[in-house]
């Protein structure tokens, strides 16, 4: 078993927030929250600004130059991972850093050194095949235009759908329009002219989750996760391999996640509502390694 002295950095990173944790040999941790990070959506000088004043202030990076950095993104993307690399190595002079995709990050902390599936279900949704050390295969989503099957913005999208076509009974309609106040006008408003319309769609999940076993939205959650598994799991013939979940609609409607499974065969994992956790274990098993 590797011996080495554990002191490691670990950052989950989100579009909304991104998460910070530094282990220390001694088994101190530091830990904070700062904004979401997105190379894609951001330049150098606004991830620079986050890092320097959110970050630097709870001592993550004292004296940690020889520190490894494991960097888990939204929108590190391949083109995108070389250049979170050398900004973090900049700002933090270490020389040891390591970005790659949310995904990998997902995979790590929910299967480990173990094959398996590994899915995240938040407002988005994304998958991939892993067999303990490599992500082997990998089905896109496509976004919650195309694709996002299970994620909050497909429930949310549903959901509207629904109720906008008069296919939500009456009692539904009215707890919605109680809770919400919205007419047709308002939620064509915010779905197509106002921006961020996937994170409006999966913001009315706790509707859903408040009336989770009315009939109704039972079946509507059984028809998107099943779409989910359909149309982004079975590509993988998985047969025995676990199936993981990470994010929170994973989290908050996984009785009704494992239902679908059922339908398919499928054996359910680890279900986690954030991977940071496990991706501390991950690479307190693996301390010692360098990243590569």
């Amino acid at each position: 078993m590797n011996t080495t002295p554990k002191d490691f950095i670990v950052a989950d990173a989100g579009s909304t927030k991104t998460t910070w944790f530094r282990i220390f040999p001694d088994g101190q941790r530091v830990f904070t929250i700062t904004r979401g990070i997105n190379p894609v959506l951001q330049d150098d000088a606004s991830i620079r600004d986050i890092i320097e004043k959110e970050a630097f202030p709870r001592h993550l990076f004292d004296n940690a130059k020889d520190t490894p950095i494991y960097y888990y993104g939204a929108g590190c993307i391949p083109t995108q991972c070389h250049r979170m690399e050398n900004l973090l190595s900049e700002l933090t002079h270490c020389h040891s850093v390591e970005v790659r995709s949310d995904l990998w990050g997902a995979a790590r902390a929910l299967c480990g050194h173990e094959a398996g599936i590994a899915c995240i279900l938040g407002t988005g949704a994304n998958s991939c095949k892993y067999d303990g050390q490599d992500i082997v295969r990998h089905v896109s989503p496509l976004g919650y235009i195309l694709g996002d099957e299970g994620s909050g913005a497909a429930l949310g999208k549903h959901l509207v759908a629904d109720l906008l076509k008069g296919l939500l009974p009456e009692d539904l309609q009215r707890e919605f329009s109680s809770s919400y106040g919205w007419n047709e006008e308002d939620i064509i408003r915010k779905v197509y002219r106002e921006p961020g319309a996937n994170r409006f769609l999966a913001s009315l999940t706790p509707f859903l989750k408040a009336h989770a076993t009315h009939p109704s939205i039972h079946t509507l959650l059984l028809e998107c996760f099943d779409a989910f598994f359909a149309r982004n799991v079975m590509p993988y013939v998985p047969g025995t391999l676990p199936v993981h979940f990470t994010g929170s609609v994973a989290f908050h409607f996984r009785n009704e996640l494992k239902e679908a499974a059922r339908l398919h065969h499928l054996h359910i994992g680890n279900i986690i509502k954030d991977p940071i956790e496990g991706m501390l274990k991950y690479h307190s098993e693996t301390a010692g390694n360098r990243p590569g």
